[in-house]
């Protein structure tokens, strides 16, 4: 998986503190180096402190994040990025999944699911671009936007101070060389509309997971 975290701010915030508690977790990276605390076998708690700057440029809502290396340097990056393997895996809940041919992934339908799950243009075309050679791999592919609740369970996000909104878009899919019967569009309807430009953060996350 590559859960990516973009924080959206108006106005400059110091010492912002983001965290993800996860359960049932092995063989974290972050980048940046972000602070890992094994709190147990199966807990273990990420965390970063960063400087949100908003950018100068019209109309572009995301943040320049700053960061203190163990080296002491402040270093500037566009998102913040964790990755790691579940124990126990993911599965694929049938009723909330659809089942589409894989080779109209890349034709719009990806880009449309995307942006539908309130994702931003830049947000979604960096997510496709990231999985569609594994959601490629075989004629058709079950997809699921799990439910953030569902997500929080084993990878709870934690922001100080409390930003105006958290909003994440997690996939699990599985190749398979079968059509499956799903009747849930891909692209969900209404599409969600999140608010970029605001006094108080938006942090959107967006990462995937393949299910076998």
């Amino acid at each position: 998986d590559k859960p990516v975290i973009r924080i959206y701010s108006d106005i400059g915030l110091a010492n912002m503190e983001i965290t993800v508690e996860l359960k049932d977790w092995v063989d974290v990276l972050t980048y940046p180096r972000g602070f890992v605390e094994n709190e147990e076998v199966k807990s273990t708690t990420l965390s970063w402190i960063v400087n949100v700057s908003p950018r100068e440029a019209a109309g572009d809502h995301s943040s320049i994040l700053q960061h203190k290396s163990t080296d002491g340097a402040l270093r500037e990056y566009s998102y913040l990025f964790w990755e790691a393997a579940t124990m126990e895996p993911f599965r694929i809940c049938m009723k909330n999944a659809s089942c589409v041919r894989s080779s109209v992934l890349s034709d719009g339908l990806l880009q449309d699911a995307l942006l539908a799950q309130g994702l931003s243009t830049d947000e979604a075309t960096e997510m496709a671009t990231h999985w569609l050679p594994a959601l490629t791999k075989k004629e058709f592919v079950l997809i699921e936007f799990l439910p953030s609740e569902e997500l929080d369970k084993r990878a709870k996000l934690n922001v100080v101070p409390m930003p105006a909104l958290i909003h994440r878009v997690f996939m699990l899919f599985r190749s398979t060389d079968t059509e499956h019967s799903c009747n849930l569009p891909l692209v969900r309807s209404p599409a969600l509309a999140l608010p970029r430009g605001a006094k108080k953060p938006v942090i959107v996350e967006w990462g995937g997971m393949e299910c076998f």
